[in-house]
């Protein structure tokens, strides 16, 4: 059995505090904006609040990237999120069609999300590259 390392579990609660500011920004305005502009544009403007927030909580602050050019790991965290915003839009259509309140409906799709982002951020999206040591 592996064993967990305290940089890992602080490193994943930096991650967790992270998505919990995205997520509770991209809810408010997804539950309250819902009824006045629709499902698909309040999903678009809630989640684009939620990730420009958690963008600069991981890339600055979980991951430190040794790099802080935006872009260096930008172009990636983009295409994964234009995948999320797709996913999760399904995800939230699929389960308000099955009868589940929009917003439980949020929080199932953010459970999800939480480990799947955790695996794609860390290991692709703002892997930290091995230095090789020069002999």
């Amino acid at each position: 059995m592996a064993k967990i390392s305290k940089k890992s579990v602080w490193q994943f609660a930096k991650y967790s505090a992270g998505g919990f500011v995205y997520f509770w920004s991209a809810w408010l305005v997804i539950t309250y904006g819902e009824p006045v502009i629709g499902l698909w544009w309040a999903n678009i403007i809630g989640n684009s609040i939620g990730i420009v927030l958690n963008y600069l909580i991981q890339q600055y602050w979980t991951f430190d990237s040794k790099n802080k050019s935006i872009f260096n790991a930008g172009w990636k965290f983009i295409v994964l999120t234009v995948f999320n915003l797709v996913l999760s839009y399904y995800i939230l259509k699929g389960l308000v069609a099955i009868g589940v309140p929009l917003w439980l409906a949020q929080f199932v799709s953010a459970g999800f999300f939480t480990g799947w982002n955790w695996v794609w951020y860390r290991y692709w999206v703002f892997a930290q590259r091995e230095q090789k040591k020069r002999e």
